[in-house]
């Protein structure tokens, strides 16, 4: 039974989904990153695609909070966030916002995918930073990447959005 409500559940998700364009599917999937769960229970979802720097010290980035388009800029020096319109300041209430706040301020915009290699399998493909094994690559593979944070990189490798550390890979000439 466990098995057919999963089913069902996605089936039902997947619906609205086969409205969108496969293209459209596929940059939301690469642009959305999940910071975790919120104080007040509702998830903290970033949109990677939105990030573009405004100063030497704040980035404006559009989150989500629930299904809530949120707008606003990251003050990196004071690990802090404005929204707009209101221009009311944040600062991190959860566990998710503080991550929310440190990938927006550490994350390196590329402007294409870049080509890379796992070039010393099995490595894996995480969802966060050391977090849960989305899968593993077990064969040296070209992957795409679209971004970094820390020492991390962001990779479509496992068919959704994860995480690979640097040190598995290698860029292409």
């Amino acid at each position: 039974m466990k098995n057919l409500m999963v089913v069902i559940s996605i089936s039902l998700f997947t619906v609205p989904v086969a409205l969108l364009t496969d293209q459209t599917f596929a940059v939301a999937q690469i642009c959305n990153y999940f910071a975790g769960t919120a104080s007040t229970g509702e998830s903290v979802n970033v949109d990677l695609c939105s990030l573009s720097r405004a100063s030497d010290r704040s980035i404006d980035f559009v989150y989500y909070l629930g299904n809530e388009k949120i707008v606003s800029q990251a003050n990196c020096q004071s690990g802090s966030w404005t929204t707009f319109p209101e221009k009311e300041v944040h600062r991190p209430q959860s566990q998710a916002t503080q991550h929310m706040i440190e990938v927006v301020c550490s994350y390196q915009t590329t402007t294409q995918t870049e080509g890379a290699i796992v070039f010393n399998p099995p490595s894996n493909i995480r969802d966060t930073p050391n977090g849960n094994i989305l899968c593993s690559i077990n064969h040296v593979t070209p992957i795409d990447i679209y971004g970094s944070t820390g020492d991390w990189y962001y990779t479509d490798a496992c068919g959704s959005m994860g995480m690979i550390h640097s040190s598995q890979v290698r860029f292409q000439q």
